[in-house]
């Protein structure tokens, strides 16, 4: 996909943080922008900041868990727009802690927002994208945490890693289609999910917090930095997105590393 002018755009979880970002960049490029959250507040700064890009911007609360409500959102954005042909699969919540420190209630949250969100997405949106024909494209929201595990973040790390795999399952049944896919697995972005307890309009407790963790400024890249990231994989054609080259790479060499030394260890060339 090339051209987003006048192509509608649905983000989720696009109130602030990463799908904000993306919000910014479909903005930029022409396309109709909706972003749906569950936090209104929000979402009034969130259509505050996008109505200096563009007039056509629509937010919706809803929560991605439930389906029915991102069917009463699919029918809303047709009135109000076209039907949607860029699918951003990017609401989520964090969930660390050890496996067997991290209550069940929190493991069923953060799957159920994590992996059967973007899998409400997909079931409510896609059906409507192949029928008309057109090209489109679906991006979900996994992580780095995704691609490889570390540290102790057991809930949130297994449902990225699931999301990555939902990802490229999706991609294999689409391949004779239209509609591409893409899995966006960024490791460390500057967004509200270090400060949820704050508002957008607290600025000076915001920049106090970020004061608070210098390693955040050091290693992070902006949410707008990861939405014209997002926009040119599209325009590329590329599955995975990755957002910074260096821890990530190196761990990244070093995982590939391992699995291909136990195969040489048990099936010896």
């Amino acid at each position: 996909m090339q051209d987003f002018t006048g192509k509608t755009a649905f983000i989720t979880g696009g109130a602030s943080g990463v799908g904000l970002g993306m919000a910014k960049a479909f903005a930029k490029a022409g396309a109709n922008v909706v972003i749906g959250d569950i936090q209104t507040d929000r979402l009034t700064d969130a259509a505050s900041q996008l109505a200096h890009i563009t007039d056509a911007v629509l937010t919706l609360e809803v929560d991605t868990t439930d389906i029915g409500g991102l069917e009463q959102a699919a029918q809303q954005i047709e009135r109000t727009f076209s039907p949607v042909s860029i699918l951003c699969n990017n609401a989520g919540i964090g969930g660390g802690g050890e496996v067997l420190a991290t209550p069940d209630e929190r493991w069923q949250r953060v799957m159920g927002v994590n992996l059967w969100g973007p899998l409400n997405g997909v079931k409510v949106f896609l059906p409507g994208m192949l029928e008309r024909g057109g090209e489109g494209h679906i991006v979900n929201t996994a992580s780095f945490s995704g691609i490889q595990g570390h540290h102790s973040q057991g809930a949130y790390g297994t449902s990225k890693f699931a999301s990555v795999g939902f990802s490229e399952f999706l991609r294999n049944d689409l391949a004779a289609s239209a509609i591409s896919v893409s899995v966006l697995c960024p490791h460390v972005v500057d967004t509200p999910i270090f400060y949820p307890d704050l508002k957008p309009s607290e600025t000076d407790a915001i920049a106090e917090r970020r004061a608070s963790m210098p390693w955040l400024q050091d290693i992070a890249v902006s949410a707008d930095t990861v939405g014209e990231q997002v926009l040119a994989a599209i325009r590329s054609g590329e599955f995975y997105i990755f957002c910074d080259g260096g821890d990530s790479r190196s761990m990244l060499e070093q995982r590939c590393a391992d699995m291909l030394a136990a195969m040489e260890r048990q099936f010896p060339s």
